[in-house]
C-alpha cells in the first residue's frame, strides 16, 4: 500500500453526457458510454460497483450493478446513512473551497429492497450528511423513480433524480456538479467508488469528484 492513495492526489473530474430518454429503464438511453471510470483498485477498495449516469434538463439518470455480496440486503428506509444500497451526494451549486455541506447539497440512498407494504419495493430516501452547514430541504414525494433488481451475489437499481430532488438544478447556469458515490453493505461496511475509506467523503464536498454536464 503506497503512503499516500493515488485517488487523493488528482481532484477528479468525469464527463457526465447529455441523453434525451432516462425513463423508464427499458427506454432508457444510458450506454456504456455512459459508465464512470471503475476506480476500486487504485483506492484498494473491493471492485464491486458499476455504475452508469448521463442527464438531461429534467435531471439526473443513474443505473448502478454491484455483484461480490453474500448473504440477504439490510436495508431501512428509517435508518439510511447505514442501509444496504447505492448512496450518492450531490452538490448541484459547488464552490470548491467550503468542507461543510449546503443547502445544494443532497445525499439519497437508493435502496434496492426495504419499501413498500411489504418492504419488498426499491426505495429512495434522503440521508443526512454530517457537519452540514445548512439542511437541504425536504425531499419532495415522487421526485425519484426507482427499480431494482436483486440475486444471490448483488442487485442492481435503476433510478431518475428528477429537478426536484436536485436543490439548486440548473444545467445552464451550473454545469459543473460535485458527485459522489458509495456502496453500502451490512458485511462489507462503506465502500467509496472513488476514493479511500480513511477520507471524510460523507461530509466533506471538497473529497468529492467533479461531474462536468456534456453534451
Amino acid at each position: 500500500m503506497p503512503l499516500v492513495n493515488p485517488t487523493s492526489v488528482f481532484n477528479l473530474r468525469f464527463p457526465c453526457l447529455w441523453r434525451d430518454r432516462l425513463w423508464p429503464p427499458a427506454e432508457s438511453h444510458l450506454d456504456t458510454s455512459c459508465h464512470l471510470p471503475r476506480l476500486a483498485g487504485i483506492a484498494g477498495v473491493p471492485d464491486i460497483l458499476e455504475i452508469a449516469i448521463g442527464w438531461n434538463e429534467a435531471g439526473l439518470g443513474v443505473r448502478a450493478h454491484v455483484e461480490g455480496l453474500s448473504g440477504n440486503r439490510w436495508c431501512q428506509p428509517a435508518k439510511p446513512e447505514d442501509s444496504d444500497g447505492l448512496h450518492l451526494w450531490i452538490a448541484t451549486r459547488p464552490t470548491g473551497e467550503s468542507h461543510r455541506a449546503g443547502r445544494f447539497c443532497r445525499r439519497l440512498a437508493l435502496l434496492p429492497t426495504g419499501g413498500g407494504k411489504s418492504a419488498d419495493k426499491p426505495v429512495a430516501v434522503a440521508a443526512q450528511i454530517p457537519r452540514t452547514s445548512e439542511e437541504a430541504s425536504d425531499l419532495p414525494p415522487n421526485s425519484v423513480f426507482i427499480e431494482s433488481a436483486l440475486s444471490e451475489t448483488g442487485w442492481q437499481v435503476e433510478a431518475f433524480l428528477t429537478a426536484a430532488a436536485l436543490p439548486g438544478w440548473d444545467p445552464e447556469e451550473s454545469p459543473r456538479l460535485r458527485f459522489f458515490a458509495a456502496t453500502v453493505d451490512r458485511r462489507l461496511g462503506k465502500i467509496p467508488a472513488f476514493g479511500t475509506p480513511e477520507f471524510p467523503w460523507e461530509s466533506d464536498p471538497t473529497t468529492w469528484a467533479e461531474l462536468l454536464l456534456t453534451r
